[in-house]
């Protein structure tokens, strides 16, 4: 039997497409290898596959992808699907909108009118018969009933051909599945405080594909950031449901205070979540609690996500703590003879100091040297990593178990950063050669 299924690709960059699964089934994911391509950066290159099982179920199967497989915001390897399912795979989101459609209709009943009694039969007198005709003329004709009786058979039997006929079957309504209440979400968040010689504008928006956008022109520092990215999806609906359950949308459009020459302060927020919309401004007044929540909130996500978080800092603020960390990172560099990870943690104060400078312009005097001794740093580091590794594979390689410990140790020291593959790969290293110095009863 044929099996077919329909999915709608509902958020994502691919937003719009249909998709068939057909009885073989269909793999996708960021390859064009797959049965179905598509045009997201988080999907893993072969992601999931959608096909039947035996019972003519539709399942998704995780590919052991690396953003996982989620099934209505729970990670499955392998999970049966029904309509009204929602599909996460990285910024994609699919709604299994039908599952089934054999290729024939099933087989109709005969009706029971044209079965055979299941009472034991009943003589009749049809007067077919000549004889009988003489002795039982009498009797009360059943003739008309029969007929009708048959020709009421026959009609049915005849519509239930009509049915199995190609072509001919019924046209059933297929019921569109609704969107997700909170999706799309799309902000428009602008804030200005302005006095008289410093005007500061921060604004947020992001449109139904999920691209999160943050403009800052901060004129009394000549400050001026752009920053955007693509949010995953299920961080986009946990940031709808909070906001859609905050209050915002009880909140009256405008709340006005009174105007001042010498400072200005105006907030304006739109929120579209699902069909609901909701614009409120506020302005030289002090912020209702529910608006308030929701523009920190919002504000939070917005460095949380762009990595701006340095925009809270004032310039003189910024430049000392940068000032700071190069200090540090000076001395640590100077003192790397001392300990195996003191330039790894050079390197890193260097680039906390770049960090906080990220957002000053024009920056500070010893912005030029902190460029130029980072980068020394890191050409050290590599050249170090480089001459250690050497003699802990030499260990290795000689069999010389207790050398090669530690020199994986000094290895490891060297670059503490547990994610750093460098690390990773002395770990494992290190690993197996202190299994082969354990004792041989104790392994």
């Amino acid at each position: 039997m044929s099996r077919t299924a329909h999915l709608t690709v509902i958020a994502g960059p691919d937003k719009g497409r249909d998709l068939t699964v057909h009885p073989e089934g269909i793999r996708l994911g960021r390859s064009s290898e797959n049965d179905v391509s598509l045009a997201d950066p988080l999907l893993s290159r072969h992601h999931c596959r959608l096909d039947f099982t035996d019972a003519g179920e539709l399942q998704v199967t995780d590919l052991e992808s690396a953003n996982e497989t989620l099934v209505n915001n729970t990670a499955v390897s392998r999970q049966i699907l029904k309509p009204g399912d929602q599909i996460l795979i990285g910024n994609t989101l699919l709604s299994v909108d039908t599952v089934g459609g054999s290729a024939t209709s099933p087989a109709v009943d005969i009706p029971a009118a044209a079965s055979a009694p299941a009472t034991p039969p009943v003589f009749v007198d049809l007067g077919f018969n000549e004889a009988d005709r003489q002795t039982k003329h009498t009797a009360p004709s059943l003739r008309p009933l029969l007929w009708a009786v048959g020709a009421a058979a026959l009609l049915l039997l005849g519509a239930a051909l009509i049915m199995r006929m190609p072509g001919s079957e019924p046209q059933v309504a297929v019921r569109e599945m609704p969107k997700p209440r909170y999706l799309p979400l799309e902000i428009h968040y602008e804030k200005v405080e302005a006095t008289s010689n410093s005007i500061f504008r921060y604004e947020m928006t992001m449109d139904a594909s999920m691209r999160l956008a943050i403009a800052i022109d901060d004129l009394s520092e000549n400050r001026h950031v752009r920053e955007e990215a693509v949010v995953a999806t299920n961080l986009v609906l946990d940031l709808a449901r909070e906001l859609d359950q905050s209050g915002f949308f009880n909140l009256a459009d405008n709340y006005e205070g009174i105007a001042r020459p010498e400072l200005h302060n105006s907030w304006e927020l739109t929120l579209i979540i699902g069909d609901r919309v909701k614009r409120c401004r506020v302005v030289n007044r002090v912020e209702p609690a529910e608006f308030q929540a929701v523009r920190e909130r919002l504000e939070t996500f917005g460095k949380n996500e762009l990595g701006i978080w340095a925009i809270q800092f004032s310039r003189e603020k910024l430049v000392a703590l940068a000032e700071d960390a190069f200090t540090r990172a000076r001395n640590l560099f100077d003192e790397r003879g001392i300990a195996y990870g003191n330039t790894a943690e050079a390197i890193r104060r260097y680039r906390e100091a770049l960090f906080y400078l990220q957002t000053i312009d024009p920056k500070p005097d010893f912005h030029g040297e902190l460029v130029s001794l980072l980068a020394q740093a890191e050409e050290e580091l590599d050249r170090r990593y480089e001459e250690q590794r050497f003699l802990a594979d030499r260990a290795l390689n000689l069999k010389e178990w207790s050398n090669a410990a530690r020199e994986l140790r000094i290895l490891r020291e060297m670059i503490p950063d547990r994610s750093d593959p460098r690390n990773i790969e002395a770990e494992r290293k290190l690993l197996d050669v202190e299994n082969r110095l354990k004792p041989k009863g104790k392994q």
